[in-house]
């Protein structure tokens, strides 16, 4: 067996006493209550530093793209495709190292480096150099999501894991709130260079303190035992996917988790424009319509899924399905009528009520994947997850809803005999009217992906009922 998966560290002395074994030594003595309050708060802020550098470009996307001249789709592919592209294709071999070596270790460097490069976006005189440095951001967090994930699972029992992974997640909406308010108050201020420098000195500091303060536990340390004699090593990369793929019920949940990521990012990535160019409202108020908007709706989405999930899923696990299900279809009258409300602050109450509903699909669906394999398995099924919803999510959902959303622009535009003006000055009256209606149009029709989510949620929760039966 490997060492590493028996040695039980003290994380007062950095030594395994003597005179015990990881066998004999109660997990709760060694990793007990202090200790992982002290990992999920770490946790929470690796979590919000890496969303306060998504978030950032979102909110500033106005004026970077009147600086550099950008279309929608190049400001989807900033805020999206550039971050995901290495982020996705990095993250199953970091996920695989995770199987078997320190996984402080890699989380802390990740950190490190998503926290530099966040910074050298402010640096940039270029489209071209500033998508090279979201790429470079996206390399960085290719190693924090699924090693975190990976860790809480062996620190939480089954039961627990709804609770501790809706903390991590939890990381989202914090950073969401402070990276939208913060970017827009120093932008307004200082200009948008400024504001993206200003984010990466303080992810710094929590890499330190994830690599001083954290050990990396026994894998399989809160699982039964005849689970954790199976994490002594991990099984080779293609029998996780075997064993995951052949389930109807992960397959299903696993089409829901990236049409639902799909709208949740482009919504997300457009959210500032739309109040600006739809509603007339500033930089400085978009953003704190933003921090408002991802802030509560998230924050209450994940905290009513995560935590509701732990009690209602003792009803039966087809729950792990069905609460994303009904999330979904709330969701959905509500947005269509927060995106059709003339009035910016019963759209932002709307939006706000839809997101709630939305984010009820997010921990469910990561801790059903936990829970499918074994505790050796972990990182890799909590690699797909992140790895659909990043590069599905955030990858393809902002840059293709940019484009929609230039192509209803232009339509508009050629309808009113306006394209080869506005081409030249944007500032023509007419131009905002259609770029305006362009990003609502294209924001309307992102909803059909929620619809779509929902329809394969419902068909995983019939799946995981009739495994039931069978078993």
């Amino acid at each position: 067996m490997d060492k590493q998966s028996v040695a039980v560290i003290d994380p007062a002395s950095k030594t395994m006493p003597a005179s015990e074994s990881a066998t004999s030594l109660p997990a709760e003595r060694v990793y007990g209550p202090v200790y992982r309050a002290v990992l999920l708060t770490l946790i929470l802020l690796t979590a919000a530093f890496a969303y306060i550098d998504r978030v950032i470009v979102q909110t500033l996307a106005e004026p970077i793209k009147q600086e550099f001249g950008l279309s929608d789709f190049q400001l989807g592919l900033l805020g999206g495709l550039s971050f995901a592209i290495l982020y996705s294709s990095l993250g199953l071999p970091i996920a695989r190292l995770a199987e078997r070596k320190d996984r402080v270790t890699i989380i802390s460097v990740s950190i490190g480096i998503f926290s530099i490069m966040s910074a050298l976006c402010g640096f940039a005189t270029s489209f071209w150099q500033l998508f090279a440095a979201r790429v470079g951001v996206g390399i960085g967090e290719a190693g924090v999501q699924a090693p975190s994930a990976s860790l809480i699972g062996d620190h939480f029992p089954p039961h627990r894991r709804g609770f501790a992974l809706t903390i991590m997640r939890l990381g989202a909406p914090v950073g969401s709130v402070i990276g939208s308010v913060a970017a827009a108050s120093i932008a307004a201020e200082y200009g948008w260079r400024t504001a993206l420098m200003a984010v990466g000195v303080p992810g710094l500091v929590v890499a330190l303190l994830f690599r001083l303060l954290l050990t990396d536990p026994p894998r399989g340390m809160s699982d039964p035992a005849a689970q954790r004699a199976e994490a002594a090593k991990p099984p080779p990369m293609m029998a996780v996917f075997r064993l995951l793929l052949t389930r109807p019920a992960f397959l299903h949940m696993l089409i829901g988790l990236a049409l639902a990521s799909m709208g949740l990012y482009a919504g997300g990535a457009f959210t500032t424009p739309f109040f600006m160019r739809v509603h007339s409202l500033t930089l400085a108020e978009a953003g704190g319509y933003l921090a408002f908007l991802s802030g509560i709706a998230a924050t209450a989405g994940m905290s009513l899924g995560g935590f509701g999930i732990d009690f209602i899923a003792r009803r039966g696990e087809r729950w792990y399905a069905l609460l994303p299900f009904w999330g979904l279809a709330l969701s959905l009258p509500l947005y269509l009528f927060g995106y059709i409300a003339p009035d910016p602050r019963v759209s932002l109450v709307c939006l706000t009520i839809a997101g709630i509903f939305l984010f009820f699909h997010s921990v469910p669906t990561l801790v059903a994947f936990q829970n499918m394999v074994a505790a050796n398995m972990r990182t890799t099924a909590a690699f797909v997850f992140f790895f659909v919803s990043t590069l599905i999510g955030v990858g393809f959902g902002p840059p293709i809803i940019g484009l929609v959303s230039d192509l209803y622009t232009g339509y508009a535009m050629d309808g009113a005999g306006l394209t080869a003006r506005c081409a030249a000055d944007a500032t023509v009256a007419g131009c905002a009217a259609a770029s305006a209606w362009g990003v609502r149009a294209s924001l309307l029709t992102s909803l059909s992906l929620y619809a779509w989510a929902a329809v394969h949620y419902w068909i995983a929760a019939r799946a995981i009922a009739r495994d039931a039966v069978a078993a």
